[in-house]
């Protein structure tokens, strides 16, 4: 059995507080890396994420991220009336931390690619000049620090990055997580049924979405009418809309019969799936016509990719390869890792057999090296074609050693000659991928 890559993922901070070439000799040693990617726009988080302090880190315990701050050096001509916003650390300003990670990683023979992680704007300034740029929900309300991608100013920022880093850094891939449309109260939501009333808490309902949705044919007023009825029944005060909730959260109703007898519901979903693609789409197209070789790739971390507006097979066809985000190994939980298995299924069901897949395992605490080699080998099992380790920063050395165990084990060879097995995409005419299904109500 062969996997093209092992991929691990670094930081800025990370370059600078262990040296680079020290964590590439580690990886290299414990984990057969030939791969890395930076970090290179980081959202605001504490790290090490799922511990209290570093395992490893020779020069702090911990480190607080600045918010959606980019680590490499923009080229100011690229960007419209939104920019990146640069650190303000007086380590890590001024140097090109992209560039870093490139040349050491090119030196000992490896691919190397830059992720745009979950938020791309500051809050400081979606709070005040970009405020329109953001999601909102129902009511008119901001999600901080969430952007709308069918805002015309956040999509030309969006290629803006993309076109940034493919076309003047010497990268592979470029990566994203960013996060899709918000799912309200769908997320947190114990039920099918739950889940999917709770996305009208959601977004977006702002003047760029109703411009989009009317553009297609979308009765936006009917919509939002029907869709602000259901999202008034989770305040108890709104005593005729909390009463239906109710009834239908404690009825047998299911989320088929509910979407037939709400079709601005299904309505609503389907025009947000089809903005993220129509999204992606314009991406590639802007990627592609500066830097063909580079590779598209989504970081995929949704346990519920629908509530947050991602069809991931309609997105697939915009991709060069998909990254699963799933880091099982870390709850500590081996009961979590069948359904790490049923989430690998699912991603390679949904993209096919032709894409190319990264599986993620997860050598950070909670987890244990039995965990590690058991997530190397459901990757395996599962269709992965490359594995992908999340992340080096907050790991132990054992469960780093786990992952070249467990490669091991299974008799797993590291073949970065194999192909990448790329689909040509094809780039939108100017028309939707799919046809935006308006409300029937009128």
């Amino acid at each position: 059995m062969f996997f093209k890559e092992v991929v691990a993922s670094l930081y800025a901070w990370d370059l600078l507080d262990e040296n680079v070439d020290h964590a590439l000799d580690v990886l290299q040693r414990e984990t057969r890396t030939n791969s890395t990617y930076l970090v290179a726009l980081m959202h605001d988080e504490k790290r090490p994420l799922t511990d209290f302090y570093y395992p490893h880190n020779p020069r702090r315990k911990v480190y607080w991220t600045e918010d959606s701050r980019a680590y490499w050096r923009p080229s100011p001509d690229g960007y419209e009336r939104i920019k990146p916003r640069l650190s303000d650390s007086d380590e890590l300003a001024g140097t090109d931390w992209m560039q870093v990670l490139i040349d050491a990683s090119r030196a000992r023979g490896m691919s190397v690619g830059a992720e745009l992680s979950h938020t791309w704007i500051d809050k400081e300034r979606t709070r005040t000049e970009l405020a329109d740029c953001v999601q909102r929900d129902v009511y008119g309300n901001p999600f901080d620090g969430q952007v709308c991608f069918n805002n015309p100013d956040v999509r030309a920022y969006a290629k803006a990055l993309y076109v940034d880093l493919a076309a003047n850094y010497d990268i592979d891939y470029v990566m994203t997580c960013v996060r899709g449309f918000n799912p309200g109260r769908g997320e947190g939501a114990d039920t099918e049924l739950g889940r999917l009333v709770g996305t009208t808490h959601g977004g977006c309902f702002c003047d760029s979405c109703q411009a989009r949705a009317e553009a297609h044919g979308v009765d936006w007023a009917a919509l939002t009418e029907r869709l602000r009825w259901l999202a008034d029944g989770y305040d108890r005060f709104n005593h005729k809309q909390n009463f239906e909730l109710r009834l239908l959260l404690a009825s047998t109703a299911n989320i088929t019969s509910l979407l037939v007898e709400l079709p601005e519901l299904y309505a609503f979903l389907k025009f947000r799936a089809d903005s993220l693609t129509e999204f992606f789409a314009e991406v590639r197209t802007a990627v592609k016509d500066v830097s063909p070789r580079t590779d598209l790739r989504l970081n995929h971390y949704a346990g519920h990719p629908e509530l947050m507006g991602l069809d991931l097979r309609s997105v697939a066809k915009q991709l060069d390869s998909i990254r699963s985000s799933d880091y099982a190994e870390q709850s500590g939980d081996p009961a979590r890792m069948e359904w790490k298995r049923g989430y690998l299924h699912n991603i390679r069901r949904t993209v096919g057999l032709d894409m190319y897949f990264l599986s993620a395992v997860s050598p950070r605490p909670k987890a244990t090296p039995e965990l590690v080699e058991q997530g190397v080998r459901i990757s395996a099992e599962c269709g992965a074609d490359a594995l992908t380790i999340g992340h080096y920063d907050g790991s132990w050395l054992d469960c780093l050693r786990a992952v070249k165990s467990g490669l091991d084990k299974v008799g797993i060879e590291i073949r970065p000659d194999l192909p990448m097995w790329q689909r040509a995409a094809p780039a939108l005419d100017g028309n939707p991928p799919h046809e935006i299904v308006p409300s029937s109500r009128s």
